[in-house]
């Protein structure tokens, strides 16, 4: 597998129309979530995608940098492919993930909003709930934590 970062401008169009096609099918379809995936975000994010071999779209995740201070990462849209499940893709991507924001200049912590259903794989990468959780497009969501601090 191939993990590769990109910024939307490195994106070819290629690209961006797999990652769209990938959220789309896995939670819009396969999940049922009707919400605004195409939220004018994806510009100012990195995008983590993993490749297969033979340059299939395998697993996906958004990555950006918010906070005034610009001292918090935010983690969305983490997503594999049903037929890429069960391959620790999801598990090598938070590795890569956490070591991207360990590298970024002035992050402090990361945060994501967590599907309820797997707030337990987030917490053995120290991710602590933040709140209750909230019904974000039909799912139950709760907000995540992890300090460098």
């Amino acid at each position: 597998m191939n993990y590769c970062f990109y910024t939307f401008s490195q994106l070819t169009t290629i690209q961006l129309y797999q990652i769209l096609r990938l959220r789309q099918n896995v939670f819009v379809l396969e999940q049922k979530s009707f919400y605004d995936d195409i939220d004018n975000l994806d510009q100012e994010a990195k995008h983590l995608c993993v490749y297969s071999d033979t340059q299939q779209l395998q697993a996906y995740s958004r990555l950006r940098i918010v906070g005034e201070s610009s001292s918090i990462g935010k983690i969305e849209r983490v997503v594999v492919d049903s037929h890429a499940r069960g391959l620790g893709l999801a598990a090598q991507m938070m590795n890569e993930i956490i070591a991207y924001f360990q590298q970024e200049k002035g992050i402090e912590r990361v945060l994501l909003s967590a599907q309820v259903e797997v707030i337990d794989f987030y917490k053995k990468w120290g991710f602590a709930i933040k709140g209750d959780s909230y019904d974000d497009g039909g799912i139950e969501h709760v907000d995540m934590v992890l300090s460098f601090t």
